[in-house]
This record gives C-alpha cells, structure tokens and sequence, in this order.
C-alpha cells in the first residue's frame, strides 16, 4: 500500500530525523518528554473544554431565566399600565403636585446641586412643573437621551426646557445634539426615576426596554435613586427581580414616602 508522504510514512520519516538528530540512546527518553507534554496539554485542554462547557450552560440557564422573568413581568406591567392609564388628567395633575410637594421637602433634593429627571409622556407622573422649579430655584437639570446602539442612556444638561430639547426615541422629550454628553454622571447628585411600577421594598419595573438598568447599575450606592409613581402603581409583593435590575432608595407617591428606611 501506498501512504505517499502521509500516515504511516511521514510518522517513519519523523522517527528516522529523530535517529539521526538524537541517536538511539536518546530515543526513550524523547519519547517519555513529549508523552508527558501531550498529557499536560490534555489536561490543559479538557480544563478548557470543561470551562467553557459551564460558561455555556450558564447562558443558557440565564437566558432561560430571562425568559421566565419576562413572561411573570408582562402580565404585572400591564395590570400597572392600566391602573395609571385609568387616572383622569386632574387626578394625575392633583397627584403629580403633591409628589413634587414631598420630593422638595427630602434632604436628598434639597442637597442635590444637579438632579437627573425624566420628561414625563403618557399617564405619567408629570415632571414639567418640576423641571421648571428646579431652574428657576438655581438646580441643574439634567435629562437622559437613548442611545440606540448600544442601548443604553446618555444625558445632557439643559437650561431651557422648550429651546434644549426635541423629540427622541419613543416620542419622550431629550437634550438636543449641541447639550449631550455636556455633564459627567459622577457630578450628579439626585436621581429621578419612572416605572411602569415599584413594589414596597423599592424593586423598579420599567418598559422592558433596558435603557436605564445600565445606567443604574453604574451610580448605584454613590448617587441617591428615587422612583416617583402614583400610589396606584405600587405592587404589595416582590416584583420578579433580574440580576441586571436596580431597586431604589426611596419611592414617592403621593401618599408619601414609600419606604420606611432612610433613604
């Protein structure tokens, strides 16, 4: 049979190199060094392999979880969504003020020099008024952006409510071009945050878009986090919670202050 330059032929010729490079009383001993090296590189290997084995079972555990999350989270955000959505404009307009009322009366507010706040759309709780009493008491205001690739948010520090922002993603009111990215998160001192709903322990459900978790995640345990919600969006039990979520230090309805710790 031939094996041309391949199989059995080539491993000869290899052994004859050796021969002649090495000699015969050499041959052993080679022999036993390149054993021991491919059973440290099976063991390297198989350690790899097995690594990499859990790393994909981990994603697949967590993107299973994920799943699950999202099918216990939808039913609840949309019960929320329909409790607020049922306010009637003078409620929310009732309710909104007695929120601001309360956030002016916090430490938090009163000692924050820069806040972050969302442009309220929708049902809600309405921020406009309190963009405007911030600028007019001397606060920097600051609003998030949507970045679209990658997802996450970007902020920027307006003067002028109508002349610093224009309509972004999903129709909510964001810095324009010329102010974004003109403010370092680090210099803020208050963090206003929506949801869809809060539970009584602070856990945040939002859209489900992923746009603030990041974000949070990033400021958690250096700058202040308060949820601002209407008393009918607050869930009595634990909301389903995701590694990546971010609960908040304080939540304010228009009841007061949501929870008991302070904030």
């Amino acid at each position: 049979m031939n094996f041309g330059f391949g199989g059995l032929s080539e491993i000869a010729l290899i052994f004859m190199i050796i021969l002649l490079l090495f000699g015969p009383k050499e041959v052993p001993h080679l022999f036993k060094q390149a054993a021991r090296m491919f059973a440290k590189v099976k063991v390297y290997t198989d350690k790899i392999k097995n690594q990499l084995d859990e790393v994909i079972k981990s994603d697949q555990a967590k993107t299973f979880y994920e799943s699950e999350s999202v099918k216990r989270k939808d039913p609840i955000r949309d019960r929320y969504k329909t409790a607020r959505d049922a306010l009637t404009l003078d409620a929310r307009k009732e309710k909104s003020e007695a929120i601001a009322r309360l956030l002016y009366e916090t430490p938090q507010y009163k000692d924050a020099r820069a806040i972050m706040i969302y442009a309220s759309i929708g049902a809600e709780v309405e921020t406009r008024h309190m963009i405007a009493e911030m600028l007019k008491t001397g606060k920097r205001v600051v609003l998030p952006f949507c970045k679209e690739n990658p997802q996450e948010l970007g902020i920027g520090e307006i003067a002028d409510f109508e002349k610093d922002t224009v309509p972004g993603v999903f129709g909510i009111p964001e810095p324009v071009e010329r102010v974004r990215g003109n403010f370092f998160k680090s210099d803020l001192g208050l963090i206003l945050c929506p949801a869809v709903a809060f539970d009584i322990y602070g856990a945040r459900l939002g859209h489900g878009k992923g746009y603030y978790d990041m974000f949070l995640k990033e400021v958690r345990g250096r700058i202040p986090l308060f949820g601002l919600a209407f008393d009918c969006q607050i869930h009595q039990q634990n909301l389903p919670f995701d590694y990546h979520d971010v609960p908040m230090d304080q939540v304010i309805t228009e009841n007061g202050l949501l929870l008991s710790k302070e904030a």
